[in-house]
């Protein structure tokens, strides 16, 4: 996938009306019709005020992993960093899999 990162910060948009209409904007900016949120976004953000501007809101919601951290018992919802520490590439692709948008 050959991806472009963006810096909100280089963009000239009104931050002052607030995150959920930053956002709005942003999307509209780049004529985007969905925008994905992490799961947490949920008490942030409203589907509806989304759709009323044409753009589907959705959240990610990771499944459940477990794997091996030494012999200790699992941490669930560290970093990125600790799931690439304990897994090869392939597992990790494989766990990158394991999520729903609602």
């Amino acid at each position: 996938m050959d991806t472009k990162f963006i810096y909100e910060s280089d963009l000239q948009v009104d931050c002052s009306r607030g995150s959920q209409a930053t956002i709005i904007d942003n999307c509209k900016m780049f004529n985007a019709d969905h925008y994905i949120n992490a799961i947490g976004g949920q008490e942030l953000y409203c589907k509806e005020d989304f759709l009323k501007e044409g753009i589907e809101l959705s959240f990610i919601k990771m499944g459940e992993i477990a794997y091996k951290q030494f012999d200790n018992e699992f941490i669930s919802n560290l970093s990125i960093i600790d799931v690439m520490m304990f897994n090869s590439k392939d597992e990790i692709k494989e766990m990158l899999e394991k999520y729903e948008l609602v």
